[in-house]
């Protein structure tokens, strides 16, 4: 994830944050499971999903992630919420040596859950007390309207992807009953103008030309939603929430 997350990204992430309410159903179950869990590890923490409201419900956070620009935005909304509590360490997994928390973190990091054996035994490892391990929960989930956009743009469907059973799988067959919670939300996208919806679209599919861009973009006028502030991209989404607790 350390090259997917370039500035512009980060910068579309951090705006679609401002509507999401993934932090709010993804906290409403860890925060009652945790009250004995002072010291969090967010791996994977972005800027700041579930850091910043950790830490404004007085929890001490280490935000690891490997991108630059995340980091960063996560610094500046910690100067701008005037947060205390949250050390940001920007790294790989695996390149640095992080001390043991009361509860670890992993929110929606693909690359850490792919094959996910070795990342579980270093979770179970540097956790005291708790793990928390969120992906989605639906093979045939669409994606910013991929299910769409592939046919109309490649002649060619959007395939299923792994979802959170693969990793439950892991789970078990390494004695691990994990308790699953499922959470439902809406992460919608925010942009000024539709030439700034289409260049979100090709930085993301990716497209690199713009032998693509009128096809794109006619399909983009009618699918957005007008807002007092510009477009507004309609995402609803289903994650699962595995967790743990240490004996």
């Amino acid at each position: 994830m350390k090259n997917f997350w370039n500035t512009l990204k980060a910068k579309w992430y951090r705006e679609g944050l401002k509507y999401s309410e993934f932090p709010d159903r993804a906290l409403s179950i860890i925060l009652p499971l945790t009250k004995d869990c002072k010291t969090f590890l967010d791996v994977g923490s972005g800027c700041g999903t579930l850091s910043l409201p950790l830490a404004e419900n007085g929890k001490k956070v280490t935000a690891l992630d490997p991108s630059h620009a995340m980091i960063e935005i996560l610094k500046e909304e910690i100067q701008i919420r005037k947060i205390k509590g949250i050390e940001c360490i920007e790294t790989e997994w695996g390149k640095k040596k992080i001390k043991p928390h009361d509860a670890v973190i992993c929110a929606n990091v693909p690359p850490l859950l792919k094959g996910a054996e070795d990342f579980i035994k270093d979770a179970e490892r540097l956790a005291k007390k708790a793990v928390f391990l969120i992906e989605g929960a639906d093979p045939n989930a669409d994606r910013f309207y991929y299910k769409e956009l592939y046919p109309l743009l490649f002649n060619k469907e959007f395939l299923p992807r792994n979802d959170y059973l693969s990793t439950y799988n892991t789970l078990h067959r390494l004695g691990i009953y994990a308790n699953v919670e499922i959470i439902e939300y809406n992460f919608d996208q925010p942009f000024t103008d539709i030439n700034e919806a289409v260049e979100f679209w090709k930085e993301y599919i990716p497209l690199v030309t713009e032998e693509f861009d009128s096809k794109l973009k006619g399909f983009l006028e009618k699918k957005l939603v007008e807002t007092k502030d510009g477009l507004m991209a309609k995402f609803s989404k289903k994650s699962a929430l595995m967790w743990w607790r240490k004996p």
